[in-house]
This record gives structure tokens, C-alpha cells and sequence, in this order.
């Protein structure tokens, strides 16, 4: 999945750019899904920002402090939310403390974009105006470097691509240093999907549990070694 973050100072016009980006990128045929954060919930202004996305957007999630969708009444690790997205690319708008994803900051200032993580910044933008808006050729811009520079790291701080944590990787691979292909989480030879969405795995627990059903299954007739495929229907009961 690609991804991008969008952060700014309140009223910087993320919504805007969010909204936007949104549009141009399924117009190109992606299908776009949404996160949006919320520090004061989604009354009002920002309960109004949730249903524009939902006109385009094939999937709209978020969560603040006090409520998240679909549906908990309480605030959710984002890694929560991301695989109930049916989505070839996320737009996350705001949540500035998430460093394992690449991000545009909207901001006038320098002191102002030091708040954002700038080493994470695909780029530095101006403040928008809402009314105002962009143009087509800018967005059309930026909808480019959302496809060629996108990324979305597991953020499990495992260590094993050589980082203290996945922040470390994310601002190398935005510098041009890595990349998102190198993370261990998503190499080896176990692999494990949700639902058909893939799961992160600290490489230390796949080598556990690859060893630990290798193992299991060693004592089975009928078990060869070779390449193993194990479907588990999980109905939740």
C-alpha cells in the first residue's frame, strides 16, 4: 500500500489538500482510502470533513481521544484501522506523532514545520486556503509523488533493518538512503495475511513460530518438508 501523511498547524488547509488528493487519485483509478485524527472528536467542522471524504473515498476511518469508526467508542492503534481499509493507497491526515509513513507538512514557516518531523516531508507546502484551493496542475503534482515516494512501514520498532526505530527507516528511505523493500517485517520465508491484508512480523517472531509449526506438523503423517500453506477461518467465536 502506498501511503501519505498530511500535518499541519489548525486550519492549514489539510483537509483541503486531503480532499483533493482524494479525488485525483481515484480519478487515476486507485481505489483511496481515508484516516483522519481528531483531537476534539467529530462534531461540528470535523464531522463535516468526515462525510466529504465518504462522497470519494471507498473507505473513510477515524478516531480521536474520545471516539473511532468503525465503530470502537475509544481510540484505536492506527495499525487497527489500516487493514479494515480496502485500499491501494491511504491518506492520513493528521496524527503528526506517526513516523512510519512519508508526509506533506502545510506550513508558512520554519519554526512551524520543525513541530512535523520534517526529515519525513516529501515536501514543504504553503498553507492553504480553504476557498482557494489548488489548481489542477499542482495537484496533479503531488498525486505523482503520493505514487512514486508513498510508503507505510508496520511500525514495530524491531530494530532489524539496522534502526533504532521505524522513524529511522522512514526518514532514510525519504532521503533516498533506503528503502521501504528493505524492511525485515515483510521478508523471509513465513508470510501471514488477514483477511487477505498482510501481517507485520518481528522477524524474531516468525522464526518462533515458523519453527514451532514446523515442528508440530514434523510429527503428523503425511508432513513432507517443503512449502507449507495453513488457512485458518477465524469466525470470532
Amino acid at each position: 500500500m502506498k501511503a501519505i501523511s498530511i500535518v499541519g498547524c489548525k486550519k492549514s488547509g489539510k483537509t483541503t489538500l486531503g480532499l483533493a488528493l482524494t479525488k485525483k487519485l481515484t480519478e487515476k483509478g486507485f481505489k483511496v482510502g481515508v484516516l483522519k485524527h481528531s483531537h476534539h472528536g467529530f462534531d461540528g467542522a470535523e464531522g463535516t470533513d468526515t462525510e466529504e471524504y465518504k462522497k470519494t473515498a471507498v473507505a473513510v476511518a477515524a478516531y480521536s481521544p474520545e471516539e473511532s469508526f468503525v465503530s470502537w467508542k475509544r481510540e484505536r492503534m492506527v495499525q487497527d484501522l489500516i487493514p479494515l481499509l480496502d485500499a491501494d493507497i491511504l491518506i492520513m491526515e493528521g496524527s503528526s506523532k506517526e513516523g512510519w509513513l512519508p508526509r506533506f507538512i502545510l506550513a508558512d514557516r520554519s519554526e512551524d514545520s520543525d513541530k512535523f518531523m520534517p526529515e519525513l516531508a516529501i515536501e514543504i507546502l504553503p498553507q492553504l486556503n480553504r476557498e482557494k484551493g489548488l489548481d489542477e496542475e499542482e495537484i496533479e503534482r503531488l498525486a505523482e509523488l503520493v505514487c512514486s515516494r508513498g510508503f507505510l512501514l508496520p511500525g514495530l520498532n524491531c530494530k532489524a533493518c539496522g534502526r533504532q526505530n521505524c522513524k529511522e527507516f522512514a526518514a532514510d528511505i525519504v532521503a533516498g538512503k533506503a528503502s521501504a523493500k528493505g524492511c525485515k517485517t515483510t521478508a523471509g520465508e513465513m508470510e501471514v495475511t488477514c483477511n487477505g491484508n498482510p501481517v507485520a512480523l518481528n522477524p524474531f517472531v516468525r522464526d518462533i513460530l515458523s519453527a514451532g509449526i514446523t515442528a508440530m506438523l514434523g510429527q503428523l503423517k503425511g508432513y513432507t518438508p517443503g512449502e507449507l500453506q495453513i488457512t485458518i477461518k477465524n469466525t470470532g467465536k
